[in-house]
């Protein structure tokens, strides 16, 4: 008995050991502590780590492969996707894979959330995130999130405009957020959306802080959900890129790429609230700094 006892407190002894090591936890433990903001709605999670790593959470989306100046470098949490070229012009992007029935087409209430650094000494035009998919028309896929023009004079950043089909087919989107935040350049900065299908209410964010909200008007409002943002042809998803411009569908030179960086890409399955997107905000900031 006393041999036992003897082994098995020398065996914790060494597995305590062992997860105190300075080369830091054990390999059961994760490297990265998971964000616990609203875990139980969370639907997609891109950390975008690397081509190979950029989904964590997201069921029927795979990575595809990175084109042109598109790679991964120092981001928010661990690494992220960003532009090397650092120019809107160059092609750059990730390309995921979506199989029928991917998380996004059960969206209906939503959130997007993920970091951002604009470029110093460059205009931040582009889109962060698009799907493929028929749209409005061909210049617009079915789903986009883009920076627009910047204004230096003004001290914000006209842009984020998110744009999506809704049942009819007629296009609904966010106005543009304008905040301070968003003037910020070679400054990770956090950004937020949520919709509220049962009410038609939006709202945007910035670090955690409601820039502005609305309802749509009767001819914009989605009727039952945005199921019909992400179309049925939808097939992948671009990270820093047009799917229009991408697939051919067009040429348009507004359709930049974004040549920023971008990190923790997050869809949720309802509408935080402030107090949520607040805490999401804090909590993945204490993480960057750990």
């Amino acid at each position: 008995m006393k041999k036992f006892f003897f082994f098995a407190a020398s065996a914790l002894m060494l597995a305590a050991f062992a997860s105190c090591t300075p080369d830091g936890p054990g390999k059961d433990q994760p490297k990265t502590p998971e964000v616990k903001t609203a875990a139980e709605n969370l639907v997609v999670h891109l950390p975008l780590e690397s081509a190979a790593d950029a989904v964590k959470v997201g069921a029927g989306i795979s990575a595809d492969a990175t084109k042109g100046a598109g790679s991964f470098a120092a981001g928010f949490i661990g690494k992220g996707y960003t532009n090397s070229a650092a120019d809107n012009n160059s092609e750059a992007f990730l390309k995921l894979k979506l199989a029928a029935g991917n998380a996004f087409t059960k969206l209906e209430s939503m959130t997007f959330s993920c970091w951002v650094k604009l470029p110093a000494g460059k205009e931040a035009k582009g889109a962060l995130i698009s799907f493929n998919g028929t749209g409005v028309e061909d210049i617009w896929p079915s789903f986009v999130y883009l920076f627009d023009n910047f204004s230096e004079e003004a001290g914000q950043q006209f842009n984020g405009r998110i744009d999506f089909l809704s049942v009819d087919g007629k296009p609904a989107m966010w106005p543009n957020a304008q905040s301070p935040e968003y003037a910020k350049k070679d400054v990770w900065f956090h950004i937020a959306r949520t919709y509220d299908a049962s009410t038609g209410t939006w709202a945007n964010f910035a670090n955690g802080v409601k820039v502005n909200d609305g309802v749509f008007t009767p001819n914009d409002k989605v009727v039952g959900g945005i199921k019909a943002a992400f179309a049925s042809d939808c097939n992948a998803l671009y990270v820093g890129a047009w799917a229009s411009r991408v697939e051919g569908k067009s040429s348009d030179a507004w359709q930049n790429y974004f040549c920023g960086s971008i990190d923790e890409i997050r869809f949720f399955n309802k509408a935080l609230s402030e107090t949520e997107i607040n805490a999401l905000y804090k909590e993945e900031l204490a993480i960057s700094l750990e």
